[in-house]
């Protein structure tokens, strides 16, 4: 478990992300934001951290979920991150891996998880905002969550069979 992945993680959000970008392995690339994405790849690595997810396909579904329902964003924003180069190249390599039916395997296994974390978006103070104000950069994760009302998933509660590629 990374730091950030604690409830109580007394990280700043910026040491957080900075942890979560050195928790990929050598072989993954990491995205960076550019002149024409403006700050779109960092706010969504942010999500990761502020919910307390990494990486994985599974736990990137769990992310949509969080995102969807717990965050606050508007769809030209959303819609902006999905049409970048990198992230629909992303998309049709996760889709000759996988294909519809791997996706809705994958839908279907976290149905539970991802239940529990729409009745925790629900139930949260007030939604992260996806297009995040600089200053929570230097903000502590702990203080952040409380702010917004953020339970995180814990490790017994993100028990799933991962999906063989």
């Amino acid at each position: 478990m990374l730091e950030y992945q604690k409830q109580d993680c007394d990280l700043t959000l910026q040491e957080g992300l900075d942890c979560y970008y050195k928790a990929f392995p050598e072989t993954t690339e990491i995205f960076e934001d550019n002149k024409d994405s403006g700050t779109l790849l960092r706010d969504h690595d942010c999500t990761h951290v502020i919910f307390g997810l990494n990486t994985s396909i599974e736990q990137e579904s769990i992310l949509d979920t969080w995102v969807v329902w717990g965050s606050k964003w508007k769809l030209k924003y959303i819609w902006g991150y999905q049409s970048l180069p990198q992230i629909k190249q992303l998309y049709k390599d996760l889709y000759k891996e996988f294909g519809i039916l791997g996706f809705l395997k994958i839908f279907w296994k976290l149905g539970g998880i991802k239940r529990k974390t729409m009745f925790r978006a629900f139930k949260m103070k007030k939604k992260w905002p996806f297009k995040m104000p600089e200053e929570y950069l230097s903000l502590k994760i702990s203080d952040l969550r409380e702010e917004h009302g953020i339970k995180i998933l814990l490790p017994e509660e993100l028990q799933y069979t991962p999906i063989e590629r």
